[in-house]
């Protein structure tokens, strides 16, 4: 809900800025856009709460230390301090802002087109053109996903260990191990989180 809330909102204000006099937003600016909430949602919601699951799925690996969410939160910050909470900060922003560029960027300009097509756009529309955009974000940033995590693992690695370890046991094809999960979740969450987006910004609008 945080990551977004906060997606959304950064969103929404930097492409106030950015929209012509039509209110239309070319593509470039899009994905500027998107990158910039990215970035915004990394530092913010993301990386904490990405850092504190990870651990957590290192620790069932090995004889559980941690007995829950907010234990693992405090044994991070315990040992860590909360430095230890943004840990892999760099490459999870590097993620984030590469999944919303692609993911806001794809999505609007997707919008845009049905708009100049004039094809309706409503709930079946708006959930086909967040699915569209989930399908490309998964394949154009699992790269970056897949470093994040092994650098915010209890092995404690380096971005730079990370990718040479990746490419040493794995190759290329490593970087895109798990796109296959990872496209049923977004494809799902692309449609629902747009389709609710566009619809509660239809209700504040008229209700404004």
């Amino acid at each position: 809900m945080l990551k977004a809330g906060v997606r959304f909102l950064c969103f929404d204000s930097i492409k106030n800025q950015l929209v012509d006099d039509a209110g239309r937003m070319s593509t470039a600016n899009g994905i500027l856009a998107g990158m910039v909430a990215g970035g915004f949602e990394s530092v913010l919601a993301v990386t904490p709460t990405e850092r504190i699951k990870t651990a957590l799925i290192d620790d069932a690996k090995r004889p559980r230390k941690a007995r829950g969410a907010v234990h693992g939160a405090y044994m991070l910050v315990s040992q860590q301090g909360v430095r230890g909470l943004y840990r892999g900060v760099v490459p999870t922003t590097v993620k984030q802002s590469a999944t919303s560029a692609v993911r806001m960027g794809s999505y609007n300009m997707l919008k845009e087109t049905f708009k100049e097509r004039s094809i309706p756009v409503n709930g079946a529309t708006t959930f086909f053109m967040g699915s569209i955009a989930g399908t490309i974000t998964v394949y154009a940033t699992q790269p970056f996903d897949t470093v994040k995590t092994r650098v915010q693992g209890m092995s404690q690695k380096g971005m730079s260990e990370a990718v040479t370890e990746l490419l040493r046991e794995e190759g290329i094809q490593g970087f895109w191990r798990g796109s296959t999960m990872r496209l049923g979740r977004l494809v799902l969450s692309g449609g629902i989180v747009f389709s609710a987006y566009e619809q509660f910004a239809s209700i504040l609008s008229s209700a404004t």
